[in-house]
């Protein structure tokens, strides 16, 4: 549930249909999506699956090791039984990153958000992350069809010693179909708390095409894909990992700049390109070079 402060910000299409105070949906709701995720760890320090819920269509894949370089590491994908996301769906992700876990998310293929004749869909994503726990979240892209409504509100509590890395990439929607920034608005809304649950920050990217048509093209650097990547973490030395993020930003040329969380918690990331291989490849970058600090 977010915070009253950041439910201000949200536009009245989402509080239409969306009791905050009790967390549950007001409106018609298509599909009840559901993963609830608890990691653990083992004797050898070995991540595992320790519980797991899930419903239709959200499914969640067996965990992997495919990393030698860190074999402890359990890689989960989240898949979905459906081509993409309707009007009126409700998705749930929870993730609870017990002590010491050690693991990566991402998803099977892109979000599609298709097209809505009324209503919109919603994704919440809430990850808890206990003490030395280290998590990165890195789905595909989301794209949003013409006359779509997509609501994605984030919750982050990641307690002393852990380490976050979690990523958001959005298209400007189904290029090769000749659709851009065609869809009626997405709302991606971020919030990270502390063990005391203490907000660290707060972002949101509110993006209605229709509100702003003739800027939206140079607000995004007339490119089509934008990425944000947040490393949240008092782990890493800040000067260090600015350093390190600033030369993989220069060495691959990218689009891109980087700025500190607050309190020095981490960094935040953004980058633009019209390649989403480019824009995985640079998040993979980071991701290695968080990983380098942590684990050594």
């Amino acid at each position: 549930m977010l915070s009253k402060k950041i439910w201000k910000q949200t536009p009245d299409i989402f509080k239409k249909c969306y009791d905050n105070k009790n967390n549950i949906a007001v409106c018609p709701v298509g599909r009840r999506g559901l993963i609830r995720v608890e990691l653990d760890a083992n004797s050898d320090s070995k991540t595992f699956v320790s519980n797991l819920q899930s419903r239709a269509p959200l499914l969640v894949q067996k965990a992997l090791y495919p990393d030698t370089e860190f074999p402890l590491m359990a890689k989960i994908y989240i898949m979905s039984s459906s081509g993409g996301i309707l009007a009126h769906d409700r998705l749930e992700i929870e993730i609870l990153a017990l002590e010491n876990t050690s693991s990566i998310f991402t998803t099977q293929a892109a979000t599609k958000i298709y097209k809505m004749d009324k209503g919109y869909a919603s994704q919440d994503i809430n990850i808890y992350m206990q003490k030395g726990s280290y998590l990165e979240f890195i789905p595909e892209q989301i794209i949003p069809y013409a006359s779509s409504r997509f609501y994605q509100p984030v919750n982050l509590k990641v307690e002393a010693n852990s380490t976050a890395v979690y990523c958001e990439i959005l298209s400007a929607g189904r290029m090769a179909s000749g659709e851009m920034f065609d869809f009626d608005i997405c709302f991606l809304q971020m919030a990270a708390y502390d063990e005391r649950d203490n907000i660290i920050f707060a972002d949101t990217l509110n993006i209605q095409p229709d509100k702003f048509r003739k800027y939206i093209r140079y607000a995004f650097g007339y490119k089509t894909i934008l990425l944000n990547l947040y490393i949240i973490t008092k782990t890493i030395d800040y000067k260090k990992l600015d350093h390190s993020i600033t030369k993989v930003i220069k060495d691959q040329c990218v689009f891109g700049s980087c700025s500190a969380l607050p309190n020095e918690y981490g960094m935040v990331i953004r980058m633009l390109s019209d390649s989403v291989d480019e824009i995985k490849r640079f998040a993979g970058s980071v991701s290695s070079v968080v990983r380098g600090f942590v684990f050594g």
